[in-house]
């Protein structure tokens, strides 16, 4: 894809938004990036909150290991830009609070729409006063905010295959790539496997879980996620959706894990299996399935 594959629109919400001609898609529909954002990933995943610990100990000193946010699906950078705008008021405001920083690494495959984004800029005011972070991103694909309590890193290029070798482990991921009609590959049994691999294991009962946070609420998505080993809920609703996806590697991690309700649904679906449930046994995959302990 290139920047001409994009243009801005207006949804019926009167929010501005991006519309890739390629696939017909208006992206955030209706709400807009920003409100899908802030509802969908940061409010939901606690941001604020888990940036600003409980003290413990010496209340002066701030923690020093960093948060790390996987934001896989890039984009436009709404979802990136909501975390930094919410740690910046953090740091701004509570500024004797042991607040930790804050370490997003971004995933994309494509950035022709992150240029077209800053190419047009003065259309969305969350880009306002971000313009050069944007900037130092793409061509040195790192930024590092005056401040120095937030750094940006970018991994560009198929993320199934760069997040073997990624370093550094996650505490939240907003997961938001393009839908699974277009872009199957990322929502698959074997992109979560992947992902769960990557995520840290949980040797401290008292460790905050790692959770995942996405738009999708696809049976197969779902499914694939279970299979993967991640424990599996009911997220908040945004815009025409009236839900999303909630996804951890514990119980522990969710407010509202799926229920008898939604397993009674699953039996009677017609889209059980994965998304590339063909590269695998279906009996193995159902034996998996009804090992997992939220099966019912």
């Amino acid at each position: 894809m290139s920047v001409t594959d994009f243009e801005i629109v207006t949804t019926t919400t009167g929010a501005v938004s991006i519309r890739n001609k390629v696939v017909n898609e208006i992206m955030h529909n209706p709400v807009g990036p920003w409100q899908e954002a802030n509802d969908l990933y940061i409010r939901q995943s606690r941001l604020a909150e888990r940036l600003t610990p409980a003290p413990t100990g010496n209340a002066t000193v701030a923690p020093k290991a960093p948060l790390v946010l996987f934001d896989v699906g890039l984009g436009a950078a709404s979802n990136a830009l909501a975390a930094i705008h919410c740690a910046k008021g953090l740091y701004g405001e509570r500024a004797k609070a042991p607040s930790k920083p804050l370490h997003i690494v971004s995933f994309e495959n494509n950035l022709s729409l992150l240029e077209f984004a800053l190419k047009n800029s003065r259309a969305f005011d969350h880009m306002t006063g971000m313009e050069s972070a944007l900037e130092s991103l793409l061509s040195t694909l790192h930024w590092q905010s005056p401040c120095g309590m937030i750094t940006w890193d970018l991994r560009p290029g198929d993320f199934t295959k760069i997040i073997k070798t990624e370093a550094a482990s996650p505490d939240i991921i907003f997961f938001d790539p393009y839908s699974p009609s277009v872009n199957r590959e990322m929502w698959s049994l074997e992109c979560f496997e992947t992902l769960f691999r990557a995520m840290p294991r949980l040797t401290n009962p008292d460790a905050e879980p790692t959770t995942l946070f996405t738009y999708s609420v696809a049976t197969p998505v779902r499914v694939a996620m279970l299979m993967a080993g991640f424990y599996v809920g009911f997220g908040q609703a945004t815009g025409l959706k009236h839900e999303t996806t909630v996804a951890s590697n514990s119980i522990h991690g969710l407010a509202a894990p799926i229920d008898t309700r939604w397993w009674q649904r699953w039996h009677r679906s017609h889209t059980q299996m994965p998304y590339d449930a063909e590269k695998h046994s279906r009996e193995n995959l159902i034996n998996r399935l009804k090992s997992h302990p939220q099966y019912c």
